[in-house]
């Protein structure tokens, strides 16, 4: 999330002040409404709505319910940036699961999280038979195999973990798997020892021991950007002499030099490995000129110059390039949640040139500095189709087109991307009020040198990248944003209500952009072609559907029968995602103001209390009866609500920044309530800001902050020009120093 300070990483301020405190313990600032479960701990936070008890009890159960029940942890990277923003401020946030508070878990994990040499950033997603650091999905089992193949795979076990195994167990008889997986291989100064505990075992017999694939099976180099090989090998390689493979295609009469690519040892991704027990090699093929057309043969140098070698071989198979473009501006984005709500030194300093070297893939790999927008050339990524449908309603599947590139991964995000372009923006500007403020505050010792950026570079080059985006990816037709344009040059427009939302919250979308959007949204104005439209949009309840357009024909090549699932019978075409309700509640906050905000917020909160009346989730949308069913806990469905949803965390989160307008910076937080009139006293207890404890109260013209634990250091609480302190002191920054209650006003505002 960005919604950057307006005065951020200055060194002097003017009308710096310090607070008074009422006492040395905080006063209670509001009483919460009562519980509506009994297990959540007594220092979670708790809203309060003043009138509005019942909705507050709502939501307080709602944000402990969906933290508490999570399934888990780790440094998986598509959702980093949802939950670090919807848990970093919450105090007393320890998950039953879990050793420690969540701000803990989290530095932990986001500490975990690798990246390449090159800056590419890890997703971390599960194990897979598809790229190491890319997306679990697609594999080369999900395209078709032998003499008229696309892709290939050997696997020399009688079964295994992972998707691949879930089509090799329903053929029996595949060359590719247990035994047959041995059948036509040719060895060289090798000899074979057969399958031994689920690997090929393998014997030096000569020097430089060679494996040559069986003749037969096709590759297309389209569909094999990549290679990997599962192996183990005794001993050490010799200095300078690593392992390669080299290949024949159809027009080829022998091997050569010529077509060689050299590979490693430390490509894989440790978490993967341990669960074959052997390492991971990925070979990168694509950038080589004469991996190219038709792929029959590949032969393994497994040890060059070397005898007396034993091996284990696990797999051998093609991997589609599966990677996220999003990855890095969300790594930028969770490590910058956590550093601003928690002042962690330490933790900055360990990730900041891993930041800037993110960012930097952003801007050269992925052309953003050339494109003032993400352009995405890997393979498969060109944001075209890989279904096509002729005009007789044929099907023709492209094999290796349409691949994903982030959370929405059946659909062809690639090329140039807008959802990658509002990500990419949003770490620009992240990056610019990082780097300004480690420059203003040198006591803070994080290193400088060849990675750093000047931030008015980066501010600079984010306005370009905005007007761009404004400009390339606006559909005048449709009022909204297209999604992608393809390398065809084609637009991609099935009425994205997340790609859209997202762009407000960024704040890449311009105001009159914004202001479209919204309309839409609302109903203010019909879109002529969409299958939902008006009151339609929101049939969910519980928030906008993730597209208004009926798609069955842009996805991936893997994703062959769209047409088959009823519309909002699959998240991604007509369905929805509960935790998006937050951007949509955020962007009706900032475009249409607090009250239409609030009102769509209760409308929400009833839709809530209706599903616990009814048992819970999964108990009211059981068998379809609503219309659809729920995805998660590995069935398909049209709305994701709970199991791997973490993400309907951020809803609560609509309080926080939204009505109570918190917004920590480098170095302060910043408040700026927006309440309706509904609403008119709106409050937050125990919020964790730097290791503290604060309760919140705010009301059109006042505010009361209640520090409840002793700060390491002074809080700097920053407010809008009109306030000032219960003692008459200007800001805009004030220091909160001990516990208390610290009490603000808004000029104007009589005396008491």
């Amino acid at each position: 999330m960005v919604r950057l300070l307006g005065v951020l990483g200055v060194v002097v301020f003017l009308g710096l002040g310090e607070a008074g405190a009422t006492g040395v313990e905080a006063p209670a600032l509001f009483t919460p409404p009562a519980d509506l479960i009994d297990n959540i701990p007594g220092d979670f936070p708790r809203f309060h709505f003043a009138g509005h008890g019942e909705d507050a009890a709502l939501l307080n159960r709602y944000l402990w319910h969906h933290f508490s029940t999570r399934l888990g942890h780790s440094p998986v990277l598509f959702n980093k940036e949802y939950l670090t923003t919807s848990d970093q401020w919450m105090g007393g946030a320890v998950h039953p699961g879990w050793p420690a508070p969540v701000q803990d878990i989290q530095r932990d994990d986001l500490l975990a999280v690798r990246l390449n040499p090159d800056g590419y950033v890890w997703t971390n997603q599960h194990f897979s038979h598809a790229h190491e650091q890319g997306w679990p999905f697609p594999m080369w089992t999900q395209g078709p195999t032998g003499p008229e193949g696309f892709g290939a795979g050997w696997h020399f076990q009688e079964d295994g973990p992972g998707w691949v195994w879930d089509g090799l167990r329903r053929q029996p008889d595949s060359p590719f798997a247990r035994e047959e997986a041995l059948g036509g291989w040719e060895l060289v100064h090798c000899e074979s020892r057969g399958i031994v505990e689920g690997k090929w075992r393998l014997a030096a017999t000569g020097p430089s021991p060679m494996l040559v694939t069986p003749e037969g099976p096709r590759i297309i180099a389209f569909n094999a950007p990549f290679l990997q090989l599962r192996w183990t090998r005794s001993g050490t390689p010799a200095p300078g002499q690593v392992p390669y493979v080299e290949w024949m295609r159809k027009e080829d009469a022998a091997f050569s030099p010529e077509r060689r690519v050299h590979f490693g040892f430390d490509s894989g991704n440790p978490d993967y490995e341990r669960a074959t027990g052997t390492t991971h090699s990925m070979i990168t093929m694509h950038t080589h000129p004469q991996w190219d057309g038709e792929i029959k043969r590949i032969r393994i140098a497994l040890a060059p110059g070397e005898s007396g070698v034993e091996f284990a071989i696990d797999s051998f198979f093609t991997a589609y390039d599966t990677r996220h473009t999003i990855n890095n501006p969300i790594y930028i984005m969770a490590c910058w949640n956590y550093y601003r709500w928690n002042g962690d030194l330490a933790f900055l300093r360990a990730v900041i040139n891993k930041m800037r070297l993110a960012l930097r893939y952003q801007q050269t790999v992925l052309g953003g500095l050339a494109h003032k927008r993400i352009r995405n050339e890997w393979i498969g990524h060109t944001g075209i189709s890989g279904l096509e449908l002729s005009p007789d309603g044929a099907k023709v599947i492209h094999y290796g087109q349409g691949i994903g590139s982030n959370y929405w991964d059946l659909l062809p995000f690639g090329w140039d991307d807008l959802y990658a372009t509002n990500q990419y923006y949003a770490s620009l500007r992240i990056m610019a009020e990082l780097e300004e403020a480690i420059r203003a505050h040198p006591g803070w010792d994080i290193p400088g040198g060849a990675l750093a950026f000047d931030p008015s570079t980066l501010r600079t080059h984010a306005e370009d990248v905005k007007a761009e985006a404004n400009r390339l990816f606006w559909n005048p037709e449709t009022g909204r944003f297209h999604a992608v344009i393809d390398k065809n040059g084609q637009a991609h427009d099935y009425g994205f209500t997340f790609l859209n939302l997202d762009a407000i919250w960024y704040g890449l979308a311009s105001d009159e952009h914004a202001q479209s959007i919204m309309d839409w949204l609302t109903g203010q104005r019909i879109v002529e072609g969409d299958t939902s439209t008006g009151a339609d949009i929101y049939h969910w309840r519980f928030g906008p559907r993730a597209t208004t357009r009926r798609n069955v024909e842009w996805y991936g090549f893997m994703w062959t029968g769209p047409e088959s699932i009823p519309w909002g019978g699959q998240v991604q075409d007509g369905g929805a995602v509960l935790g998006f309700t937050f951007y949509d509640l955020w962007a009706r906050l900032h475009v249409l103001g607090p009250d239409n905000a609030w009102a769509r917020l209760r409308e929400i909160l009833a839709w809530e209390k209706e599903v616990w009346e009814d048992g819970g989730y999964r108990e009211y949308y059981k068998d379809g009866l609503r219309g659809t069913t729920l995805q998660g806990g590995g069935t398909a469905g049209g709305l994701g609500i709970d199991f791997e949803f973490f993400e309907s965390s951020l809803l609560p989160a609509i309080v926080t920044y939204g009505f109570l307008g918190l917004e920590p910076g480098a170095d302060a937080l910043r408040m700026a309530p927006r309440l309706p009139e509904a609403c008119p006293e709106m409050g937050l207890a125990n919020l964790h800001y730097r290791r503290a404890a604060l309760d919140v109260l705010a009301t059109a013209s006042t505010l009361s902050v209640a520090l409840k634990t002793m700060p390491t250091a002074p809080l700097w609480l920053e407010l809008p020009p009109d306030w000032r302190s219960e003692s008459g002191e200007p800001g805009p920054r004030f220091a909160l120093s001990a516990p208390g209650a610290y009490r603000f006003t808004k000029e104007g505002t009589p005396s008491p």
